[in-house]
């Protein structure tokens, strides 16, 4: 699906597509983008953006994800108490430095209610500079706009989040709520409603050709469309089974010979008996910690991220 932003006041399309382990690479560049920035919407966002791909790593080889529309509603036909996940990214090919300028994190509860996990813009779009080349509008609107079309697809009556002190006031006003505090909660009809207003911008922007600014341009700026909780907690064991996954076999094979996990001119393995026995081994001897640093090694991000599973030595003074 294509949606409209705007880019410097001009129109400019931006593609939605559901994450791939290949796209993830976009949340080492918005923290190259970042540097030593301390400015709290730009933090922000990309906090946000590296728990939800913790969330995706961490429930994509145990959950159920949706790869496209259709697969959510294969899903719910299936099984209509079902939880459905996806992780979506919007991509153009004209911002500076990343393909990805945002992205959500959103489930179909088995209740059937959206819930909006996390979602951001590129740190530089959640708060440009005043110098900014490439200031671009639209970002929060066209993931909500893509939310409720999921909404409107499988008739749910609501979508829900966790806004934060500088993004309650844009769902507020972006859905038209009476009051937003710490939760979004916004019914059917608002999002329709909302949906509607902004299929009439766009259609006016091209019967008339001008590109103005207008409601959801001004929301967007005085307050970021964040939404999300820093204190979430991801299980490390499933998030490393699915960063080793996404390795090439040869890859794996290395990282089990140097960690004596497999045996060397043993019998050819597959790749699931192979990440079988790797883990199955690295409990019993204990080396689930240099498993992670080994694979850590083949993703470019978060450098500064703990190892879970090292056992840290707490020495106390005696008084």
């Amino acid at each position: 699906m294509e949606i409209p932003v705007k880019l410097n006041g001009q129109r400019q399309k931006v593609k939605v597509v559901f994450a791939k382990p290949e796209d993830l690479k976009f949340v080492a560049q918005w923290k190259k983008a970042l540097g030593d920035d301390q400015n709290p919407y730009r933090v922000d966002t990309v906090d946000f953006a590296r728990l939800a791909v913790k969330r995706y790593e961490a429930s994509r080889t145990s959950g159920i994800y949706a790869n496209t529309l259709s697969d959510i509603t294969d899903h719910v036909q299936t099984n209509p108490k079902v939880e459905v996940a996806s992780f979506i990214l919007l991509k153009c090919n004209w911002f500076p430095g990343s393909e990805v300028i945002g992205y959500c994190h959103f489930r179909r509860t088995w209740s059937n209610k959206i819930i909006l996990d996390y979602l951001g813009a590129h740190p530089h779009i959640a708060k440009e500079f005043g110098h900014s080349t490439h200031k671009v509008r639209g970002v929060g609107v066209a993931i909500c706009y893509f939310a409720g079309q999921v909404l409107k697809q499988e008739n749910c009556p609501a979508i829900w989040g966790e806004a934060t002190p500088l993004s309650a006031t844009y769902y507020q006003g972006l859905f038209e709520l009476e009051k937003v505090e710490d939760l979004i909660l916004a019914p059917n009809d608002k999002v329709t409603a909302f949906m509607q207003e902004v299929e009439q911008k766009w259609a006016n922007e091209d019967a008339n050709g001008a590109q103005q600014d207008d409601k959801f341009d001004t929301l967007e700026i005085e307050n970021p469309p964040f939404v999300g909780n820093k204190t979430a907690v991801f299980s490390p064991s499933k998030r490393l089974a699915f960063r080793f996954l996404n390795l090439t076999y040869n890859k794996q094979v290395e990282i089990a010979l140097e960690l004596s996990l497999v045996k060397p001119g043993g019998k050819a393995l597959t790749r699931d008996e192979l990440s079988a026995l790797v883990f199955k081994n690295a409990r019993e001897k204990g080396k689930l910690a240099e498993l992670w640093n080994l694979v850590k090694k083949h993703y470019n991000d978060e450098v500064d991220e703990e190892n879970p599973f090292e056992t840290k030595v707490v020495l106390r003074r005696n008084d």
